[in-house]
């Protein structure tokens, strides 16, 4: 029986290695460059949303185990041990993939069996103080239940057993160094006194309390790794059944990591990520909440919610705002003035649903949202000239990209398109593309400059960004439901760059006055 803390038993799901095509409209390519500690698999799963409703409430009832901080903390410490030590030994044996061949360097068995005791410090601690805990998640219920079974087996008892021999014949081994000139010579002790003594007592009579600390700490690296292995050398002669029982116990454990472990140190770490990244944006007043997730549509709402890349870039400085559709509502228009936040929304919008199918947990206070087959987006590009397509046709190709692979369980967002025609053209156009979302039935977030396609139908939502008063026109970045008013707040936006015509004109006569005096 396998063990997994992202997949119940049984579960097929193909993990996709490249990251979906929504990524960098929604921000997630920018989210998840932090995910770099998990191993190639593991990042997989951050670009495959889940399918079923069920394994989503797997991740999230692991997610809720996570939450009591001290639990939390065991699991890192052991995942990042056990995941250090795993590449450390993969180093190893690349570097000697047969330890029953050709003796290696001492320094090597060394580092193999400094892994070795690392590992098994690391099993030890979990699993006596993972007893402390009642995980009520099926994951890490089967996988702590593992982590006993392999702890009180009899291969593990072996050779934990075997590192504490080895440890403890380490300890007693004594000898004395003499170094003169470039001769380095080296004799077992023989009872002689420990100069480290004298000097601390010659000194004592000097002491006056606290003083600053000029210890410095050496690195566990080789600094001369030669000499070292020089020393190492003399002393194989000197205590050859503790190197004999060395190099014996290198040749049997070479490959002593167990698998299943592994595989939960890997997993884990696609928790602690994400709880790594929300955790701060919490502590600042953000919300995040487990969303209820429908697979049949239903009411979509969040309350409270925010783009979290934005959130991440702004240390917690971000205008929250609600998302709700009822039925027959599949469409939420955006409209409004520019800056206001409508890019923004759609953003959270999508992903909001994109975390929600991972399992993990969403930005908002409360949260019901629907599972997606593919989230489509269409955001604003550069011009590609070397198409030899106009913004206009290109944004025709991608929209009929699109529409001709989204389903009724799709969920679409559109952010501003056809901005590069006439407004009666675009007009025209953004109602047939929106007969075309409508007849589709997928759930969709049209960003638009063009108030028509607010009111389509009974399909439609309209939601509008918000500004402080008409007289100022500040932008408060709320969003919310109401008809479009028509009003796009330009000047404002005009004599904050001082692009009115009084400014210009202004600017001008400065200008021409300067030259003259120049003159």
């Amino acid at each position: 029986m396998t063990y997994s803390i992202l997949f119940p038993e049984g579960t097929v799901c193909n993990l996709q290695k490249n990251q979906p095509a929504c990524f960098k409209d929604l921000g997630l390519d920018q989210l998840f460059t932090g995910f770099t500690a998990a191993s190639d698999q593991i990042r997989s799963v951050l670009y495959t949303p889940l399918s079923e409703t069920k394994l989503i409430q797997y991740r999230q009832d692991v997610m809720r185990d996570l939450e009591n901080k001290e639990a939390r903390e065991l699991f890192s410490d052991f995942a990042n041990l056990i995941c250090n030590v795993n590449g450390e030994m993969n180093t190893i044996r690349k570097t000697f993939p047969d330890f029953a061949g050709p003796v290696p360097r001492y320094m090597v068995q060394g580092r193999l069996f400094y892994c070795a005791e690392r590992y098994c410090n690391a099993v030890t601690e979990c699993y006596e103080k993972s007893r402390n805990f009642v995980f009520k998640s099926a994951g890490l219920s089967g996988c702590i239940g593992y982590l006993k079974q392999y702890y009180k087996s009899a291969p593990f008892v072996n050779f934990r057993e075997q590192v504490k021999r080895l440890h403890s014949e380490a300890d007693s081994m004594h000898y004395c160094m003499l170094i003169k000139d470039r001769t380095l010579r080296i004799r077992k002790y023989e009872g002689q006194s420990d100069s480290a003594e004298r000097i601390h007592a010659l000194f004592d009579r000097f002491r006056q309390g606290d003083v600053r600390e000029y210890r410095r700490i050496i690195r566990e690296e080789p600094y001369d790794e030669h000499a070292e292995e020089a020393v190492l050398h003399i002393l194989s002669g000197l205590y050859k059944e503790f190197f004999s029982g060395l190099r014996a116990f290198c040749s049997t454990y070479s490959e002593f990591e167990d698998k299943m472990l592994l595989k939960f140190a890997d997993e884990l770490n696609f928790y602690l990520f994400w709880i790594a990244e929300t955790l701060p944006l919490e502590e600042k007043g953000l919300s995040f909440c487990f969303p209820a997730v429908q697979k049949k549509s239903g009411s979509i709402f969040v309350r409270e919610s925010f783009d979290i890349v934005l959130a991440c870039k702004k240390d917690g400085s971000v205008v929250t705002n609600d998302i709700t559709m009822n039925d027959p509502e599949r469409i939420i228009v955006v409209t409004g003035p520019n800056q206001g936040g409508k890019t923004t929304y759609a953003r959270a919008f999508g992903q909001i649903h994109y975390l929600a199918s991972l399992g993990l947990t969403v930005p908002g206070a409360a949260a019901q949202v629907k599972l997606f087959d593919t989230i489509y987006t269409h955001f604003e590009r550069k011009e590609d000239m070397s198409s030899g397509n106009g913004k206009l046709q290109d944004d025709f190709l991608r929209l009929h990209d699109i529409l001709k692979t989204a389903t009724s369980d799709s969920i679409i967002i559109i952010n501003e398109i056809f901005s590069s025609t006439t407004a009666a053209d675009a007009a025209e156009l953004g109602m047939k593309m929106m007969d075309m979302i409508a007849s589709l039935g997928a759930v969709s977030v049209v960003v638009t400059f063009l108030d028509e396609l607010a009111r389509h139908g009974p399909e439609t939502v309209s939601m509008m960004s918000m500004v402080d008063s008409e007289s100022s026109g500040r932008r408060n970045f709320k969003i919310e439901r109401k008809p479009p008013d028509g009003l796009a707040y330009a000047l404002q936006i005009a004599e904050k760059y001082r692009l009115t015509y009084e400014s210009l004109n202004r600017r001008l006569n400065t200008t021409h006055e300067c030259a003259s005096d120049v003159q």
